[in-house]
């Protein structure tokens, strides 16, 4: 049972699509706008592991083992989670915003702009 990944050509959101099968025929509409110009997206596949192991496998901030940490928005979200809740303030609908699209592969609009040259896939 297949799930499709589409990205809309209007609004550039991306949609799942689930299938019964693969043969099934898909008719997919974007969730968010409604659209039907629709792109298929090569999607990514899952494995298996707790939020302990990711953390353990790209290291916390300060005690990294890779230059590139910050180049994955994920890694700068967690951080900013972990920020806020140090300081024992709520984090602005915003900044949750931002964190939640970061964890969905979509790099937040405000950095784009100060990334001119980061391409979308």
């Amino acid at each position: 049972m297949p799930i499709y990944e589409f990205r809309c050509q209007d609004c550039r959101r991306r949609t799942s699509v689930f299938a019964r099968s693969i043969s099934s025929p898909i008719d997919a509409t974007c969730s968010s706008c409604g659209s039907k110009e629709l792109v298929r997206l090569v999607s990514s596949f899952g494995i298996g592991k707790t939020t302990v192991g990711v953390h353990e496998a790209s290291g916390e901030p300060g005690h990294f083992t890779s230059p590139d940490y910050y180049r994955d928005p994920r890694n700068i979200g967690r951080w900013a989670e972990r920020r806020f809740a140090e300081m024992g303030m709520d984090i602005p609908s915003h900044v949750r915003g931002m964190i939640d699209a970061a964890r969905e592969d979509e790099m937040p609009a405000t950095v784009k702009d100060l990334q001119p040259n980061v391409k979308e896939i």
